[in-house]
């Protein structure tokens, strides 16, 4: 992890809310987006790359998952 990210991941940045929590705008952009990848067996989201070609789900180890 580039040194850059890891002392705002410590410290924050201006992206915190006002009550002091952080707020993770990765993990907000990939939300806002929605998922590229959804396994059809136990209903995992990957929010990866679209053109990304994922073979089998990391949670259920199925073969099922789909692009979206």
């Amino acid at each position: 992890m580039p040194l850059l990210k890891r002392i705002t991941r410590l410290f924050g940045d201006e992206g915190d809310a006002a009550d002091g929590t952080a707020v993770d705008r990765e993990a907000a952009d990939r939300e806002s987006v929605g998922p590229s990848h959804v396994c059809q067996s136990c209903g995992k989201e990957y929010f990866e790359n679209p053109t990304m070609n994922i073979r089998t789900c990391g949670n259920c180890g199925g073969v099922k998952v789909e692009r979206v």
